[in-house]
């Protein structure tokens, strides 16, 4: 019976207020997307099944009805999580994740032809 009235009041919660137009209830995902779960910090707020991730549907969806902006919403959960609650690091962070493994991968692929180019090559006949 318990596992019913949970499975219930997941649903309920995991659907955003009736009070949300179309575009909010689109713009209050998108925020969803953009949060990590802070209890374990492994998967969206939009995908997460914890009651902190529930709690957080709702207040994401509290906020856009509120009138308050994607930005004010994101500082929000800053404020309270600290940086590592962004999907998506912001400013430096980004550069860190996405460039630079690029660039190592490349450097170290272009080392390894090299090694290879020049162990393949023929010794000079004396």
């Amino acid at each position: 019976m318990t596992l019913r009235l949970a499975m219930a009041a997941l649903i309920l919660a995991a659907s955003l207020p009736a009070q949300l137009s179309q575009q909010q209830r689109a713009r209050a995902e998108r925020i969803q997307t953009m949060l990590l779960a802070p209890c374990c910090y492994s998967e969206p707020v939009s995908r997460h099944r914890s009651d902190v991730s529930l709690a957080m549907r709702e207040e994401i969806g509290a906020m856009v009805a509120g009138g308050k902006s994607d930005q004010e919403i994101l500082d929000f959960y800053k404020q309270r999580y600290g940086l590592k609650i962004l999907v998506e690091p912001e400013g430096g962070r980004w550069w860190w994740m996405h460039v630079v493994p690029v660039l190592v991968t490349a450097l170290g692929l272009a080392f390894v032809i090299w090694v290879l180019r020049r162990m393949l090559r023929p010794l000079p006949s004396s």
